[in-house]
C-alpha cells in the first residue's frame, strides 16, 4: 500500500510542477487553454455514459460514471443559505455544488501550489465537458464561489443551445 501512496503521490507533484511552469510562461491564458482541453476530454470520456435532459438526473449520471472508473469525486448540490441548490437567472440554470474531495487539490496541496489556477480550469472543463454530453444541446461552465482546503463551493452554469 505505501508503494501505492508514494506513487500517487510522485505523479501529483509532477501534476503540480507542470501546471506551476505552464502559468509562468502563459499567465492567466492558461486557464481558458485548460479549460477547453478539459472539456474535449470531459465529452469523450462521457460518451456512452447515458443522456437526460434533467440536470440534477445528469449530475448523478455523471458521478456513477466516475465511480464505475475509480475515480473519487464527492460532489453534490448544495443549497446553503439558499432555499434550493438549483436558481434561473438570465434563461440560465444555476446549481450550486459543493466539492467534497477533488484529486486536483489533493494535488495542489502536495506541490503547495494555489488554487483556482490551470489545474482548477482543467478540472472544471472535464466536469462542464462531461456534462455538456450527458445534457446534449447544453452548455455547461463552471464558477468558482469558494476553494478551501476541505472542500470547494461551485456554480455550474447551463444554458440551453440552439
Amino acid at each position: 500500500m505505501g508503494t501505492q501512496v508514494e506513487s500517487v503521490h510522485t505523479v501529483a507533484y509532477m501534476v503540480g510542477a507542470l501546471a506551476s511552469a505552464c502559468e509562468k510562461n502563459l499567465g492567466k491564458g492558461s486557464h481558458s487553454i485548460c479549460s477547453l482541453a478539459g472539456k474535449r476530454f470531459g465529452r469523450e470520456a462521457a460518451k456512452g455514459c447515458g443522456q437526460t435532459t434533467d440536470h440534477l438526473e445528469a449530475i448523478n449520471i455523471l458521478r456513477d460514471a466516475l465511480k464505475q472508473r475509480g475515480i473519487v469525486w464527492e460532489f453534490e448540490p448544495f443549497a446553503g443559505e439558499h432555499e434550493t441548490a438549483v436558481t434561473t437567472e438570465n434563461g440560465k440554470k444555476r446549481i450550486r455544488l459543493v466539492f467534497r474531495t477533488c484529486m486536483v487539490r489533493n494535488a495542489l496541496f502536495r506541490y503547495a501550489h494555489e488554487q483556482k489556477e490551470s489545474l482548477c480550469f482543467m478540472a472544471h472543463g472535464v466536469f462542464a465537458g462531461a456534462l455538456e454530453e450527458i445534457l446534449a444541446g447544453t452548455k455547461a461552465e463552471l464558477e468558482i464561489i469558494h476553494a478551501g482546503p476541505n472542500a470547494c463551493l461551485k456554480e455550474l452554469v447551463l444554458e440551453e443551445v440552439s
